[in-house]
């Protein structure tokens, strides 16, 4: 296999939905956007341009001539148009007239037309007031709500379909394939190459791992097929290669890298019975992030993820090497945990990491997401338990949370 840098599925999957999504969702957007702009603005205006057109000079002649009943019966065919509401014609003689919702009498004025002398002189003889019908609007916005449902509708549809294929051709039956393969092996079969069709890629990925995997320890053992003794020591080690690595998988968070949960109870007591045991120092951060669950409303757990992810980084990158280490509590929460170390030296390092992470915003699609957090410093006193240590760091912590956040402070009592 060629030497290609490694790239997982999950971002391969993630970058092909994201590109998907966001083109669908900016074609519907856009589309629904025009057409109910055009639709609504040039009907209403094209009313406005007829009235002017055609009702004015119509009541112009009715107003000079004085007829109240032919005046009323325009007025009234004009609030027959579904986008008028109430409409009010003031005669120069002092004379209203109305039709209408009455209701809307005291509504804003949306446009007023002057009513010249049919002799075509510059003498204004009255003026129209139209009001509008606020239930052509509404009608008008529900129209556009249900648009944007069936839009995003589809755009649903689309990356389910979309994420249902990827899945189904890049993971299920690669494998499929190689669980057949496993299920198959056989001591006379051993020297059969496992090989899986799909298409062609630029990068490796954990399928083409798994794959490597198997042609490797495939090749090891036709190679040490005449030796039994060094075939077993080579099988010997290769098993124990993989204790190793599944060891270490049990206790690594995924997604940060950094120590989990269950294995942070184990190694947290060991630590604490080394300081009994030689009287060393020993302080814990208690971590976390400010307003997280904000960042997961309103950008989206993917955005979440990769602010856990380099949080993680950055504490890893900023403690010293086999000395201290970080674990992954909880949700948002780390803690940091300080070997040889007094709470004022805790303090200076909470301080340093709460500082790094302040000034480096998470890079995220080209949109940088500023990330702080509060810390909780605490020292294992004499005969204290893990348990109250870390009680008194996590009680910190809220007093950080509660003094405003982007803090470290230091336990008390």
């Amino acid at each position: 296999m060629p030497d290609t840098h490694f790239r997982s599925i999950a971002q391969t999957l993630n970058a092909r939905i994201w590109r998907w999504a966001t083109a669908c969702a900016m074609l519907i957007v856009l589309g629904q956007t025009m057409v109910s702009w055009q639709e609504v603005t040039s009907r209403f205006e094209n009313e406005l341009l007829d009235i002017q057109e055609t009702n004015i000079p119509l009541l112009s002649v009715s107003v000079w001539d004085i007829e109240p009943k032919v005046i009323q019966w325009q007025l009234d065919n004009l609030t027959e148009r579904h986008s008028l509401g109430f409409v009010r014609l003031t005669v120069e003689s002092g004379q209203i007239f109305v039709a209408g919702n009455a209701s809307l009498a005291q509504s804003k004025v949306l446009r007023t037309f002057d009513v010249p002398a049919p002799d075509r002189g510059t003498r204004i003889i009255g003026h129209l007031e139209i009001m509008e019908n606020p239930g052509v609007f509404f009608r008008a916005w529900m129209q556009r709500v249900g648009v944007a449902v069936l839009a995003y509708g589809i755009l649903t549809l689309m990356i389910c379909v979309l994420v249902a294929y990827v899945l189904r051709r890049e993971l299920e039956w690669p494998l499929r394939h190689i669980a057949r393969f496993a299920a198959e092996l056989t001591p006379d079969r051993l020297s059969t190459p496992l090989t899986v069709e799909r298409p062609k890629h630029r990068h490796q990925d954990e399928i083409d791992l798994v794959v490597t995997g198997f042609q490797t320890l495939q090749q090891g053992l036709n190679r040490h097929v005449a030796n039994l003794d060094e075939r077993v020591r080579e099988r010997t080690r290769e098993l124990e290669e993989a204790m190793l690595s599944i060891q270490r998988l049990s206790q690594v968070d995924s997604l940060t890298g950094c120590v989990n949960r269950r294995h942070f109870n184990e190694r947290i007591l060991a630590e604490a019975e080394r300081v009994g045991r030689y009287e060393r120092k020993l302080s814990v951060l208690f971590c976390d992030i400010d307003h997280f669950k904000q960042i997961n409303d309103t950008l989206g757990h993917l955005a979440g993820d990769e602010v856990l992810r380099a949080v993680g980084r950055i504490f890893l990158m900023q403690v010293r090497d086999d000395v201290d280490w970080v674990a992954r509590y909880g949700g948002e929460e780390f803690v940091v945990v300080l070997p040889e170390t007094g709470q004022a030296e805790a303090m200076a390092t909470g301080e340093r990491l709460r500082e790094i992470l302040a000034s480096t915003p998470v890079e995220l699609a080209q949109c940088p997401i500023p990330v702080t957090i509060s810390i909780g410093v605490a020292e294992l006193r004499t005969g204290e338990s893990v348990n109250e240590l870390l009680a008194r760091a996590d009680t910190a912590l809220y007093a950080a949370k509660a003094a405003g956040r982007n803090r470290v402070l230091m336990a008390r009592g």
